[in-house]
């Protein structure tokens, strides 16, 4: 009976990691620094199949944004270089800023094509995907969510680097 119960609770942590890991992004809205409001499911249905997404969540006023976004550039410049499949995109989402805001705080960081930015003056999609703040990073293989993590750390970067490389 006790090696009945422990691997029926196996199997239930089991399907509760695997339910975790293939989590499905919601759509949200996003807006172009041309004030063209767009979707998150639009703007994945651009990419191509297998292509993967980091898509972080900053801000004008947050301290750690201002090492991570460059970091995030310079990763993404060197993977897409490398020639490597599946292409790697970097979308960059202000919230609580305005175009103007964020077009100078993006400039201000060297964020420049092919990175995309998006500002979020009301904070919609931080409550649609109940994250608590400043920096969050997630990345997605279409709808997929691979990596979620808020706070910019060693040990966040050091993960979300391992599930990316972990896709090549």
């Amino acid at each position: 009976m006790k090696i009945l119960a422990q691997i029926l609770i196996y199997l239930l942590l089991s399907v509760s990691v695997y339910a975790q890991s293939t989590k499905e992004i919601p759509n949200i809205p996003l807006y172009t620094l041309d004030m063209e409001r767009k979707t998150l499911y639009q703007e994945l249905e651009t990419l191509k199949e297998g292509d993967l997404v980091i898509i972080n969540f900053t801000s004008s006023n947050c301290p750690p944004c201002k090492e991570e976004v460059p970091n995030l550039l310079d990763y993404s410049k060197k993977w897409n270089s490398s020639n490597s499949k599946p292409r790697l995109h970097l979308w960059i989402v202000f919230l609580g800023d305005d175009a103007i805001s964020a077009s100078e705080f993006a400039k201000n960081l060297g964020v420049r094509k092919p990175a995309l930015v998006y500002y979020d003056s009301f904070q919609t999609s931080m409550r649609i995907l109940d994250f608590p703040g400043t920096p969050t990073t997630f990345v997605l293989k279409k709808k997929e969510i691979l990596f979620k993590e808020f706070g910019y750390t060693e040990a966040n970067w050091s993960k979300m680097i391992s599930v990316i490389e972990n896709r090549r």
